[in-house]
């Protein structure tokens, strides 16, 4: 259950979304998907991050990535990536980003070594001569399972990309000094400081990683809770399904067939900006969108459903910084999963 398996904050982002248009650093590798997406820090900026491939190399796996600043001159991808707290990192240098194996339910953050993320440093992604060319990054994770053939990427701490495809085999072309044009490829750390690093350090098991306070969804033998992040289902402090939110709500759709017993129910939830009386009409509304949306595209006819909105009600995150005000504009959706007793 590949969304269900989220160990990022939030859910959803559109797979195999390539960049039309957009060079490949190499003619035999394409992006596999990009997206667009809000980046909390001290400003709230828009940044795009491709996903170019996902390969195996000896004893680990290396996700090569491109950033662009979405918004000339407000350096928005610099903040991309931020401390992720209760890591073995140096401050700065872990980055919010992972590899998520649905089926396994683990969740691979960058191998560290000494304390040094072995991934992208942000002092090392500045700014091209021209802001909104693409630069590439790296980030080494554990060696994956041989039978895994796909994975979810997640980044951001708000994004998720599943279903990319692992390849065998690094792509070619030149190596470059930092930050690295697109057409170009990172150094990577020494074979030896790969082999160094210890993958238990950063390999995370997914039920104990969604039972933090800020997780996202969990499931456990009886039941199943998916938190989609509001920002992108909806415009801020609207009620109106995003474009984005078709292809999500599909996805949930899908597992809910395939998994739910009983009804499901769909709880909107807000920040603490406003009223507390326009933030719950503002979280019915959005349980209703939802469930408009949804409904149709489920096609068991046992499955029902209930809708609720709870404004600003169980916060998973700190509504004092932008940063949790984001995490805690979500919808939850939950159901009995089917053989549980």
């Amino acid at each position: 259950m590949v969304l269900a398996a989220s160990a990022a904050i939030a859910i959803a982002a559109p797979a195999g979304a390539a960049a039309a248009g957009s060079p490949s650093p190499d003619p035999g590798m394409p992006y596999q998907a990009t997206v667009a997406y809000r980046v909390v820090g001290i400003d709230i900026a828009t940044a795009k991050f491709s996903v170019l491939t996902v390969a195996r190399v000896s004893g680990a796996t290396v996700l090569f990535y491109a950033l662009t600043d979405a918004e000339p001159g407000a350096n928005g991808w610099l903040q991309t990536f931020k401390e992720h707290l209760g890591t073995p990192y140096r401050p700065g240098q872990a980055a919010e980003i992972g590899l998520i194996d649905a089926t396994g339910q683990k969740f691979y953050m960058p191998l560290e070594n000494g304390g040094t993320c072995l991934c992208g440093i942000p002092a090392d992604l500045q700014t091209p001569a021209r802001g909104t060319d693409p630069v590439v990054g790296y980030a080494v994770m554990p060696a994956l399972p041989s039978s895994l053939t796909h994975v979810s990427v997640q980044v951001g701490a708000n994004v998720i990309i599943p279903d990319v495809p692992i390849a065998r085999t690094l792509p070619m072309g030149g190596s470059g000094a930092h930050p690295v044009p697109l057409g170009s490829w990172p150094v990577l750390p020494r074979a030896a400081d790969i082999a160094a690093a210890d993958p238990a350090v950063v390999t995370l098991d997914l039920a104990e990683n969604v039972a933090d306070k800020q997780a996202a969804s969990s499931v456990d033998a009886s039941s199943t809770t998916v938190a989609l992040n509001a920002d992108v289902l909806f415009e801020f402090a609207k009620s109106d399904l995003t474009a984005q939110a078709g292809a999500v709500l599909t996805r949930v759709a899908a597992d809910i067939d395939k998994n739910a017993s009983g009804p499901v129910s769909i709880t909107g939830y807000t920040d603490a900006v406003g009223t507390d009386a326009d933030n719950v009409v503002l979280s019915e509304q959005r349980a209703q969108a939802v469930l408009a949306a949804l409904q149709p595209l489920v096609k068991n006819p046992a499955v029902t459903f209930t809708t609720a909105g709870k404004g600003e009600q169980d916060p998973v995150a700190d509504n004092a910084t932008n940063e949790g005000r984001a995490l805690n504009r979500r919808v939850s959706i939950s159901y009995a999963t089917k053989g549980a007793k």
